[in-house]
């Protein structure tokens, strides 16, 4: 049930109730109203009757010896009897309608003492005239008792329908007083008690515990509003959740720039120390070398030396090749760069890779080569980009069924390039470091690799405003690295 109809009911049962007090006390006023007015009248002919009886005492009293007044007592019964002349409508409920019959006896007995009266006497007033006053006396005298009777009968009418009144007020109040609490407690369980659940897990969220949920009861505005509030909170979750992500990236980038960093400002100290050395190495080595195979009549301890003297060629090259790629790293990016088409550049590459021996029973294939893949960068180190990637996946590759795809692609703004490998793939933690100087895991596998080259090709990329991505659905299901480069500005209306 929707709030708007709780509270439409909560006010119905409130008027409902009022209504009820209403016209049970309208029904008690009405009760009395009518009690009173018996009363009233009843009170009216109670005082006319009264009347009627002090003029026939009098009457009497003036018939009494030795004042005997005949024509004055039949006044006085005449006045009474004047009392009498209007009758009450008929249909009235007054005390007087009611003891109808009593008053006809009271005229006829007010009738039989005026005729008495006015007969004349020849010796003054007679018992007979007595007797008649007091018969007429006595008949007012049961009259004033049934008028009595009648207006008590009204009283105790009266009385009990205040009682009722007042009961039917009570109860109607106990029932509208129980309804409301009933309500009250309905409205606090079904308002109250959610808001304050509401509000707790709000404070929650507010505190950075974005996993609270609002509990979703019913189908009111209220479980409407807690729902909408999930909602949120999933969002703030996964909004909260997307930015830790994207703040441990950019803090493993950060630690990337500064490790790289550190490495090119240590391959600038000591580069060219180590390669002074390094030359002298490798060129008498090389010349020992020759010399010893020109010498004549080698023997078996000559052929020894001489593989003792390749390996330290071949190492003392090495050691070259390594400062050379740190000295890379400290290089600043400032070389003259121009529009290169993307697809060129891996065309030349994979054509160059193609042909060495150790790549040649892996497939390469190119997907998307297009004329419009143009970028604003160095062809040098977009080569040396494109080359890193190929020859890391041609090598994780196996030997025989390997498969490198290099697919191409371009939008308004971005060129992108992915190198797509069905090799040894790569573990979460794999691709979260594989970008770090000197992380290698071709350690143990019979290949050679300090961890450099994925190193600086990030670097290159980052220099110039792309990314780089590493990604792999797992060990042995190949993996996937995703170059994002700006794309160059059209010029002349060319792409």
């Amino acid at each position: 049930m929707t709030l708007r109809r709780k509270m439409g009911l909560q006010i119905a049962a409130t008027i409902v109730g009022l209504l009820l007090m209403i016209v049970a006390s309208l029904w008690g006023l009405n009760g009395l109203r009518q009690d009173y007015g018996l009363a009233l009248a009843g009170y009216g002919e109670l005082r006319d009757v009264f009347q009627a009886g002090s003029h026939l005492a009098t009457a009497r009293a003036l018939l009494e010896p030795p004042t005997s007044d005949r024509s004055r007592a039949l006044m006085q019964v005449q006045t009474a009897a004047d009392l009498f002349e209007m009758p009450p409508a008929s249909g009235s409920d007054s005390p007087a309608s009611l003891a109808l019959t009593k008053v006809s006896v009271v005229r006829a007995a007010l009738a039989e003492a005026a005729a008495q009266l006015s007969t004349p006497a020849a010796a003054g007033p007679s018992n007979a005239d007595i007797t008649a006053v007091g018969q007429a006396l006595g008949r007012v005298g049961d009259l004033a008792a049934e008028i009595r009777l009648r207006i008590q009968a009204s009283q105790d009418a009266a009385q009990a329908k205040h009682q009722a009144t007042v009961a039917a007020i009570a109860a109607v109040s106990a029932v509208a007083v129980l309804g409301a609490v009933l309500l009250g407690i309905w409205q606090y369980r079904g308002i109250v008690l959610p808001l304050a659940r509401l509000n707790q897990v709000v404070h929650s969220v507010a505190r950075g515990k974005f996993s609270q949920r609002v509990e979703v009861r019913g189908n009111d505005e209220i479980a409407s509003l807690a729902g909408d509030f999930n909602c949120m909170a999933d969002e703030l979750d996964g909004f909260y959740r997307d930015l830790e992500r994207k703040v441990a990236e950019k803090s493993r980038d950060l630690v990337r720039s500064e490790r790289l960093a550190s490495v090119g400002y240590l391959a600038a100290g000591v580069a060219h120390e180590i390669n002074n050395p390094l030359g002298i190495i490798s060129g008498y080595a090389e010349y020992s070398l020759e010399q010893l195979k020109q010498s004549p009549g080698g023997s078996a301890g000559n052929g020894e030396l001489a593989k003792a003297l390749g390996v330290i060629c071949d190492e003392a090259f090495r050691c070259k090749e390594i400062t050379a790629k740190l000295l890379s790293l400290s290089r600043a990016a400032d070389e003259a760069r121009t529009r290169v088409n993307l697809a060129d550049i891996v065309r030349q590459v994979v054509e160059m890779v193609g042909g060495l021996r150790d790549h040649r029973e892996r497939k390469i294939d190119i997907r998307g080569e297009r004329a419009d893949l143009m970028v604003l960068a160095n062809e040098a180190e977009m080569k040396q980009v494109t080359l890193n990637l190929l020859v890391n996946a041609l090598e994780a590759s196996p030997s025989h069924g390997g498969e490198v795809r290099v697919e191409l692609g371009a939008d308004e703004n971005m060129v992108r390039m992915a190198v797509i490998d069905n090799g040894k793939g790569m573990s979460a933690e794999t691709s979260q470091h594989v970008f770090e100087p000197f992380f290698t895991e071709k350690k143990g596998d019979g290949r050679r690799g300090i961890g450099l080259g994925l190193s600086i090709t990030h670097a290159i990329v980052e220099s110039h405003g792309g990314r780089i991505r590493a990604a792999s659905d797992g060990p042995g299901k190949g993996s996937r690295f995703e170059v994002e480069l700006p794309a160059a500005p059209a010029v002349g209306g060319a792409p």
